[in-house]
C-alpha cells in the first residue's frame, strides 16, 4: 500500500477498463439436514480455490438469500471460478416498531442465526478449506462464528471476508482525524437504531459484551488473516476501523480497505460502480489469500 501510513484504510478508486469473460454457473438450493436452513451453492463449470460461504445482511432480522447482497454478490464472485454458498439464516424479530423491545430467545436471536452459519461453513469445509465472509450484520455473524470456532477448537476458515460490518455492541469512537469524521456522521437518531438493532439480536443485555454475539467486544487474536472492507460514507466504518486495530494487535494479518464514495449497502446495488470494485477486492484477495502470498 504505497503512500498509505501503516494501520490506516486505504481507499479504493472507481474500476475502469474490461472485465474478465464470466464463467457459467449452476445454482442449486437444499437444506441443511440438521435445522433445515436453506443453503444455496454457486457452482462454477471449472471451480478452482477455495470455496465461500457468503452471509447475506438485513440487521440481524430482515434479507434473504434472494437479495441482490447476497445472489448478485455470489454469481459475480463464483463467475471467477469459485464455488460460494449462501445461507438463508434464521432473523431475529422485527424491531422496527416504537416502544420496548421484548427480551427472550424468540425467533432467530442469537445463537439461532450463527448456528445456521456454523453448520453452513462445517457442510461446505468438509472437502477442505474455505473462507467465511459476509457483509453489514452478515460480516458480524461471520466473523463471531469463527471466534466460535476458534474458542471451540475447531477448523477456522482459511480467511474472513468482511464488508461493512458491525462488530462491536455500540460505535466506538476514535480520536484521529479520520476517526473523528466518522463520530461526526453517527447522529442521535442513528445510535438509537443500532442500539435497538443490537439487543434485538442480541436478546439480552448480558450478551451485549459477548465476542461470541459481537466479535469486536473481545480479543481478536488467532483469527485467521482478515479482509476488512468499508464504505466510505458509512457510520459502521466506525466499527470496522476499530475491529481492523484489533485484529492487527491481535498479530492477525489484516488488509483494511474502503471503497472511495460508497455508502453502506453498495454490494446491494450490482449496477454501481462501487460493487464491481468491491467484489473486485474481494476476488484479488483470495486470490492471494489461498494461493499463500500476503496480499497486499
Amino acid at each position: 500500500m504505497t503512500g498509505v501510513p501503516p494501520g490506516a484504510a486505504e481507499t479504493l478508486p472507481t474500476p475502469a477498463g474490461p472485465r474478465p469473460v464470466p464463467i457459467s454457473v449452476a445454482v442449486r438450493d437444499h437444506r441443511l439436514p440438521a435445522t433445515g436452513t436453506a443453503v444455496r451453492d454457486y457452482v462454477p463449470e471449472r471451480a478452482s480455490g477455495a470455496p465461500l460461504l457468503w452471509v447475506h445482511g438485513g440487521a440481524f432480522a430482515g434479507g434473504s438469500i434472494d437479495m441482490p447482497e447476497s445472489d448478485a454478490v455470489a454469481r459475480h464472485l463464483a463467475a471467477t471460478g469459485r464455488h460460494v454458498r449462501t445461507v438463508e439464516y434464521r432473523l431475529a424479530p422485527d424491531f422496527s416498531h416504537e416502544g420496548p423491545l421484548r427480551h427472550d430467545p424468540a425467533g432467530g436471536r442469537y445463537p439461532a442465526a450463527q448456528g445456521d452459519v456454523l453448520e453452513a461453513f462445517a457442510g461446505l469445509s468438509a472437502g477442505g478449506p474455505a473462507f467465511l465472509g459476509g457483509a453489514s450484520a452478515g460480516a458480524c455473524l461471520a466473523a463471531s462464528a469463527a471466534i466460535s470456532l476458534r474458542d471451540d477448537r475447531r477448523s477456522l476458515p482459511v480467511g474472513l471476508v468482511l464488508v461493512y460490518g458491525l462488530f462491536h455492541s455500540s460505535l466506538p469512537t476514535h480520536t484521529d482525524r479520520e476517526g473523528l469524521r466518522l463520530c461526526e456522521m453517527a447522529d442521535a437518531q442513528a445510535i438509537r437504531w443500532l442500539t435497538r438493532m443490537t439487543l434485538n439480536y442480541a436478546g439480552s443485555n448480558d450478551l451485549l459484551a459477548d465476542p461470541r454475539v459481537f466479535p469486536g467486544e473481545g480479543d481478536p487474536a488467532g483469527l485467521p488473516q482478515t479482509l476488512i472492507l468499508d464504505a466510505d460514507r458509512d457510520i459502521l466504518r466506525a466499527s470496522g476501523k476499530r475491529f481492523a486495530s484489533q485484529l492487527r494487535s491481535g498479530g492477525v494479518p489484516t488488509v483494511e480497505r474502503v471503497v472511495a464514495d460508497s455508502e453502506h449497502g453498495f454490494l446491494n446495488e450490482p449496477a454501481s460502480p462501487h460493487f464491481a470494485r468491491g467484489t473486485a477486492e474481494i476476488t484479488r484477495w483470495m486470490t492471494q489469500a489461498a494461493t499463500g502470498v500476503r496480499p497486499l
